[in-house]
This record gives structure tokens, C-alpha cells and sequence, in this order.
């Protein structure tokens, strides 16, 4: 049985026609933005442009990578040309969206649902190649936030979160590859955090935008993680670390699943699938901080 991207009876539109078909799609499956960006676009962007300095450094495992990917190396299909970007809100009134419970959270099983409906629309309407993406760098992924950028649906805040308009930061991504060009949405031109005082920088209890960590000269770039270059990735996930830490404490020590839920984290960053589908999960949830996010005033946002 032949790929459905091979399917001779397709809608042929124009790449302007095509992306507007793609957005309306997505909001009509649940996502509430969607977007297109070039791929080149996305290789210029600032997190990809600096990745093969900095690919070392970050917290990612090598030993799982793609096969032929080098530690900095970026692994897309040669044949992709766009990117669809789609984002699901994550609301204060559904805090559990982001409550991480072994297999990821629920709000990203709920984006992979939307973007594996999208994928086979699209392959099926248009005979477009997709490639769904998995989420680690190394492994073949992109970083959502510059492609959120690059496919017009917001801007790098202060806090170093995509700000969108309406929705601000509280908002989570996933991606699709195209092999055929989509026109682009963005970059949008949108700056909610002019004149803003901050309350995102002085919220993080872990003081992860205390110091300069990235300078323009140093990168070769004036666009920074966190603006200015004072976003502290490395503090974050000492942040992040102790947010584990509390999960892992909840459950009597005494208790089997304390190990088990340590050991299902450790291999969840590790990039290893901890469960084989449909079995019982440890009773437990990481509940990460998002300090920098929820503090972020709705009045910079604007209207959707």
C-alpha cells in the first residue's frame, strides 16, 4: 500500500492557499495558533544558529541520538522544506496540563493527537510528505520556541517563553515537517515586553536571570536567550531538579514506587520510553515551576 503523501487525487493549490487550509485545519482539530515557517528560516534562528557551540553543553543525551548525528548536529529530513507550528493553551484553571506523570503531560498527548490528525490530513488532502517530530534536539527535533517565532505566532519575552498575542506565554507547542514550501506567517512584528517592569524575571525563586550567560559578541548574533542573554538555562534546571526531588519525596520512602519514579524520570531524560503502552503508571506527578510564566501580565498581551 502506497504512502498516503502518494496519493494522485490531491487538491493542488498555491503555497499561500495551502497554509491557510493547514491553520484552518488545526484550530479545527483543537489547537488554538497555528503557523508555517521555512525551514531556512528556522536553520537562521537564533537557538539553531548557536546549537552546534552550545549542543554539548545543554542537557541531552548523545548516546541516544540519531545514528548519524554528531553532538551539535542538527538531524532534519533533507527534503523538508516548511514547518507547521501548532499550540494548545494551557490555562491557570487546567494546571494539570503541564503535570508531567511518567509519559510526558497531558497537554502534550494532546497536541501529539492534534498533530498526528493534522499529519495525515494533510498527506491525504495535498500528497505532502509530513514528518511528525520527536521533542529532543538530538534526535531529530527543532526548538518550538523559534519556530513559534519564525511560523508569526509571538515573540521571545523577557522570560525567555514564547509571548503570544492573547494567550502570553501559557501556551505549549508541537511541530510538523512539509516537503513542499508553505508560504510563511512570520516573523510577527510584536513586542509586549516593552515597558513591561518584569514581574517574570523577579518571580524565578531560583534567580535564573541574575547574570549575563550569553553575550552578542561571544554568539555572533544580538538576538539572546532571555533578550538580553540573561536567561540561565543551567539554574532553570536546578529549579527543575528540585521540582523532581518533591514529587520523588511525596511517596513514603518505604514505598516501591519511590524508586520506580525515580528511575522513570532518569529515563524519560534519558529519551527511554519507561512504559510499554498501557501499563500502570507510579501514583505521582512532577509539578515543574512556572514562575516566569504565570507571573507574566495578560495586559502586555493584546488581542488574539
Amino acid at each position: 500500500m502506497q504512502p498516503k503523501w502518494k496519493n494522485k487525487a490531491v487538491n493542488v493549490v498555491s503555497s499561500s492557499e495551502l497554509t491557510e487550509k493547514i491553520v484552518d485545519k488545526a484550530k479545527s482539530l483543537g489547537a488554538a495558533i497555528a503557523g508555517v515557517a521555512s525551514v531556512e528560516s528556522l536553520k537562521a534562528s537564533p537557538s539553531h544558529r548557536i546549537y552546534p557551540e552550545i549542543g554539548m553543553n545543554l542537557r541531552v543525551h548523545w548516546q541516544d541520538a540519531k545514528d548519524d548525528v554528531k553532538p551539535g548536529e542538527l538531524a532534519w529530513p533533507a527534503d523538508a522544506v516548511s514547518v507547521v507550528v501548532i499550540g494548545v493553551e494551557h490555562n491557570t484553571d487546567k494546571p494539570e496540563l503541564d503535570w508531567w506523570d511518567g509519559m510526558g503531560t497531558p497537554g502534550n498527548r494532546i497536541l501529539m493527537r492534534i498533530n498526528k490528525k493534522l499529519s495525515e490530513w494533510i498527506e491525504t488532502r495535498f500528497s505532502v510528505k509530513t514528518y511528525k517530530l520527536p521533542y529532543f534536539v538530538e534526535k531529530g527535533g527543532i526548538f518550538l520556541k523559534d519556530a513559534a517565532v519564525m511560523a508569526g505566532l509571538g515573540c521571545i519575552g523577557n522570560n525567555n517563553l514564547v509571548i503570544t498575542p492573547g494567550y502570553g506565554p501559557r501556551i505549549r507547542f508541537r511541530a510538523l515537517l512539509l516537503d513542499r514550501q508553505a508560504e510563511a506567517n512570520g516573523p510577527l512584528e510584536f513586542n509586549p515586553c516593552k515597558g513591561c517592569k518584569q514581574p517574570c524575571r523577579k518571580a524565578c525563586p531560583i534567580k535564573a536571570f541574575q547574570n549575563t550567560v550569553y553575550s552578542a559578541d561571544a554568539l555572533g548574533q544580538s538576538i539572546l536567550p532571555g533578550i538580553n542573554g540573561t536567561y540561565d538555562r543551567v539554574t532553570c534546571n536546578v529549579k527543575m531538579e528540585k521540582n523532581i526531588e518533591a514529587a520523588v519525596m511525596a511517596i513514603p520512602a518505604g514505598n516501591e514506587e519511590h524508586q520506580e519514579v525515580r528511575l522513570a524520570i532518569d529515563e524519560f531524560e534519558e529519551g527511554v520510553k519507561v512504559k510499554p503502552k498501557g501499563a500502570k503508571l507510579p501514583n505521582y506527578c512532577v509539578k515543574y515551576c512556572r514562575g516566569c510564566e504565570l507571573s507574566c501580565p495578560p495586559a502586555q498581551w493584546g488581542s488574539r
